[in-house]
């Protein structure tokens, strides 16, 4: 198995598809990146963290420079209910896991979004990005709470489709770490 890339310093690639598999949108492709979060999906503090699993969704140009908002995003304390993110055209969309989207007040959100706004119009390269935010549901019976404003350049039912199946695949979220191997194995012997 090929090892992936390393985007960030701050986030990992667990997954990484560098050019378009199949034939949706632009040349759509995507990875799936990690990253360890002390405040839940509903951007709630928690007393040990989680790590947290989401995929950007890449087009045809595969522009790294998302990565910089990712880390700007992240470093705001403003990743954990992202689920999928990507960049088309100068437009960041950041699609939100719905239980974040329709939790707590309505100012909260806007001022998520505002903030967003401000992190995507002043990027560390100096690029600005407009932004839009939308929600994924992974409920089979909430379609109407996928809103993916444009995250992919096709009919809103084959975008959902392809979400949906990389969330199928990777369990996008928050989720309580599991260890793969106990201290002692970790251990020379």
């Amino acid at each position: 198995m090929k090892t992936p890339p390393i985007y960030s310093s701050l986030v990992s690639c667990l997954y990484d598809e560098p050019d378009p598999v199949g034939n949706i949108g632009r040349g759509t492709h995507y990875s799936v990146f990690r990253s360890v979060e002390w405040l839940d999906v509903v951007r709630a503090p928690l007393s040990v963290p989680q790590v947290h699993d989401f995929a950007v969704i890449w087009d045809e140009d595969h522009d790294v420079r998302v990565m910089e908002a990712v880390e700007s995003i992240y470093m705001a304390g403003l990743l954990s209910p992202v689920q999928f993110i990507g960049e088309r055209k100068g437009m960041l969309t950041v699609i939100v896991a719905a239980k974040f989207y329709w939790n707590g007040v309505e100012s909260d959100l806007n001022t998520y979004v505002r903030r967003l706004g401000e992190i995507a119009a002043r990027l560390p390269s100096g690029d600005a990005w407009s932004t839009q935010v939308g929600m994924f549901d992974r409920q089979p019976g909430s379609p109407h709470q996928t809103e993916l404003h444009g995250l992919i350049a096709t009919d809103e039912h084959r975008a959902v489709t392809y979400v949906r199946n990389i969330d199928s695949l990777w369990s996008l979220g928050t989720k309580t770490w599991t260890a793969r191997a106990t201290p002692a194995e970790l251990t020379p012997g």
